[in-house]
């Protein structure tokens, strides 16, 4: 017999030995897979560690600039965060100006031009990201810790003497311009845009997208006016986490910070809320699925129940183990998945549900968000279930404290709405100490169906009848541009 055909018979013999086994494998699972396996639940995990931030430096210059320095990590690198709060939002010009000024000041500072900043922060290591919201302009970059000074003196050139190319601007304001083209062909930010007019009336904190008009009628003068009377090292914090020379960094920022003028207090804008029960419903012809947008004001961040509150939309809507997600896409499939969240303003907070469902299902998904909602101000949750949402949130905090970014992000937040100190370090145990009735109660107390809005944005001609026909929006002012 040739080598070949005896290497063929054994390889048969081979497989047939290995079909034989899993076989006799096959029988014994199919055995054991009968009998009923206690596993009983997960051992209790023990008492957790308070999160403290080893060796945090925070000192003020003279000029008010307020710096924070946090040693974090063994990479050789640095995360620095500069976030200058210009108040703007009080300013609806101002709000038309911000998303521009963001993208302007990348391009060119001091004796850089845009493409050489670009390249320098390459060779850094890293990039300039530059945003503006309602109330703040921040610059994030992340860059290796020996190039973190030069970092700092490139940063202060663009806040403190930005070129603000005039030749830029009709490119910038095309840019904006289409970005919100495409922002508004979305559902979820057409609910967002009515939902907050629905909430804050004619106040400021209404502002949606600037128009194409608001956009082209900005000038560089206007953003220079803004740099001038917005910007100033008062109104400033310099946060940095990562490796880094302490006596470096700090003789930096003194020499490219410390010059800068002292500028005005920042503005604390606090919203006024016009909420009452209120529905608004949006036509999307032919759509497939209705955003479902709905919320009300509640109690701020600083409350001494918010921790309370904060665990009730965990329970929710504001986790994995959610309520709201377990219904809505486990149980019933009408969405890929429902959420619910706390967004904090100066002196009050938000607290908002939302999801896209199937259009058959709009009415039969808002009754099950309906009834989850009562069900959650009237019936305290489990101890398993809470303490499942409670060990979430705890997993999900560490997360959100693990990286330089992100633990930045928590201590500008803590400074932002003027929290304690021992904000983190105590986060954890807050959590854990929460008990059913704490959130039943928190619930209750919250969500006030008389300042409740809703938006839906969908085929109003497959979804209005059903959703009118529901007992929980009988008796409601119910608004629908341009179909009234």
């Amino acid at each position: 017999m040739s080598a070949g055909r005896v290497s063929t018979t054994r390889l048969i013999v081979a497989l047939c030995a290995l079909a034989i086994s899993h076989a006799a494998l096959g029988n014994e699972t199919l055995r054991l897979a009968s009998t009923p396996i206690d596993v009983g639940l997960p051992p209790a995990l023990g008492t957790p560690h308070p999160f403290e931030i080893a060796s945090k430096v925070d000192y003020v210059l003279a000029n008010g600039l307020t710096v924070t320095l946090v040693p974090f990590g063994t990479v050789p690198k640095a995360t620095v965060l500069i976030d200058a709060n210009t108040g703007h939002v009080a300013d609806q010009d101002l709000v038309s100006l911000a998303p521009l000024l963001a993208e302007l000041l990348k391009e060119g500072a001091a004796s850089h031009s845009a493409q050489q900043m670009a390249a320098t922060f390459a060779d850094m290591g890293g990039s300039l990201n530059v945003t503006a919201d309602l109330n703040n302009v921040e610059l994030r970059t992340s860059i290796l810790s020996e190039h973190l000074p030069r970092a700092l003196a490139l940063m202060a050139d663009v806040l403190r003497r930005p070129t603000l190319p005039s030749d830029s601007l009709p490119r910038l304001k095309n840019d904006l311009t289409r970005a919100i083209a495409v922002a508004r062909s979305e559902a979820q930010n057409v609910a967002s845009e009515a939902f907050a007019k629905m909430l804050w009336g004619s106040g400021p904190f209404s502002h949606g997208y600037p128009s194409e008009q608001d956009i082209a009628a900005v000038t560089v003068n206007d953003a220079r006016q803004f740099i001038a009377h917005k910007l100033g090292a008062r109104r400033t914090h310099i946060y940095i986490a990562g490796q880094f020379d302490q006596r470096a960094v700090e003789k930096a920022i003194r020499r490219h910070f410390g010059s800068w003028a002292t500028g005005a207090l920042p503005d604390v804008n606090v919203p006024s809320s016009t909420a009452h029960r209120q529905v608004t419903l949006i036509d999307r012809p032919a759509a497939t699925q209705s955003t479902i947008l709905m919320g009300l004001p509640v109690l701020a961040v600083n409350d001494e129940r918010y921790t309370e509150l904060s665990v009730a939309n965990s329970l929710l809507g504001g986790s994995l183990l959610s309520r709201l997600d377990q219904n809505l896409r486990e149980a019933k499939g009408y969405t890929y998945g429902a959420s619910s969240l706390l967004t904090p303003y100066h002196g009050l907070s938000t607290w908002t549900v939302t999801t896209d469902v199937n259009t058959p299902d709009t009415a039969a998904a808002l009754h099950e968000i309906f009834k989850e909602i009562s069900r959650l101000t009237s019936e305290p949750a489990t101890a398993q279930e809470l303490r499942l949402i409670q060990n979430y949130r705890a997993g999900h905090f560490v997360l959100s404290a693990s990286s330089p970014s992100s633990l930045l992000s928590q201590l500008q937040f803590i400074d932002q709405y003027q929290l304690p100190a021992s904000y983190l370090s105590h986060y954890v145990a807050r959590t854990n100490a929460v008990t059913p009735d704490q959130v039943l109660s928190a619930a209750s107390h919250a969500w006030q169906p008389a300042l409740m809005s809703l938006v839906i944005v969908g085929d109003l001609a497959k979804i209005r009848a059903p959703l009118l026909a529901l007992q929980e929006l009988q008796g409601i002012d119910l608004h629908s541009p341009g179909m009234e």
